[in-house]
């Protein structure tokens, strides 16, 4: 049939198969100490607080890892498994030749395969900590590779095929308060920046993108260029604007409607492009015209179609009331 099939190493699927019991284990573990510890009800009640509500909680197999060195640890062990297991799962780690926790005091998110099986765990910081990482993601692992994994996959991915768009946003909360208004076609980049091999595995439910990334200055350029990756691999990209100072958990919670309106009026991407280069500009100046042309003529260089390209390169003359050959020729 012309399919290579390839030896698969006995070891390494063993290997998968005791992280993947190891992980799901994890997940139990801290969905117990969210419920039980006192701690961990107080992060309960933040959650609660933030919209997010008992079923999405349970769904999401939310938890709290508890702000000690080995609890973890010690519930794997007494499970079976060995502490340098746990370390190169990634959820302890070494230090001379002793070992702790790798998440401790967080409020836990679980990352899911598209069989939803947990692979990884994001954790945000509950309470207050100076000098530790307000969010802190699993390493590597031969279970998780962070450029391939999109959070709210398998929950997301017939939605996302049923309507034929994405909409990708760039929290984990964001995701499970859209999930639970029943926005239902919405995922995340597990706190990474936008990657082909993240897009190739889209590309196999959509080639529509629509999304709500915050496209100020900063974080704009690894923005634009996920974007820009999006477009060479043919994605129709739309950009979802937002009220200033809201991100889409925030906007979903106090009016679904209006988030609901936001994605409907999502702007084509090169519109949306060409209102933030021509906005607060004076195009009776000419150095106004040169900045305009500085922030559009790269992007509009890298559309691969020649038909749109040239369509934008005519709109840019228009606009900036120049010839169109001046315009193609810079």
């Amino acid at each position: 049939a012309g399919v290579d099939i390839k030896k698969r190493d006995p070891k390494k699927a063993s290997k998968k198969q005791k992280f993947s019991e190891m992980y799901d284990l994890a997940a139990k573990f801290f969905q117990k100490q969210l419920e039980a510890s006192k701690r961990g009800k107080k992060a309960k009640k933040y959650l609660l607080e933030r919209g997010i509500n008992e079923e999405s909680i349970k769904n999401w197999r939310l938890g709290y890892s508890p702000d000690s060195w080995q609890a973890l640890s010690k519930f794997l062990i007494s499970k079976g498994y060995k502490r340098e297991n746990i370390v190169e799962a990634g959820l302890a780690i070494k230090k001379n030749d002793h070992s702790y926790d790798r998440f401790r005091g967080r409020i836990m998110f679980p990352i899911h395969n598209p069989s939803s099986k947990p692979i990884a765990f994001g954790g945000r910081i509950f309470g207050d900590s100076e000098d530790t990482a307000k969010y802190m993601n699993s390493p590597q692992t031969p279970l998780y590779d962070k450029s391939k994994v999109l959070y709210g996959l398998d929950k997301a991915k017939i939605e996302i095929r049923r309507q034929d768009r994405c909409i990708l946003v760039e929290g984990y909360t964001d995701v499970i308060m859209a999930h639970q208004a029943g926005f239902e076609n919405v995922i995340s980049t597990s706190g990474t920046a936008l990657t082909e091999k993240q897009l190739k595995i889209l590309s196999r439910y959509t080639h529509n993108l629509f999304t709500a990334f915050d496209m100020d200055d900063a974080g704009a350029s690894a923005t634009k260029k996920g974007i820009e990756m999006a477009r060479k691999l043919d994605f129709d990209v739309k950009v979802i604007t937002l009220p200033s100072d809201m991100d889409p958990a925030d906007l979903v919670k106090k009016d679904k409607n209006k988030w609901k309106d936001a994605v409907e009026n999502a702007k084509e991407i090169m519109k949306f492009y060409f209102e933030d280069a021509f906005s607060g500009r004076d195009l009776s100046e000419s150095k106004d015209k040169k900045k305009i042309a500085k922030e559009l003529l790269p992007i509009i260089k890298r559309i691969p179609n020649r038909i749109e390209q040239s369509h934008w390169v005519k709109q840019l003359a228009e606009r900036l009331d120049i010839n169109e050959d001046a315009v193609s020729d810079q």
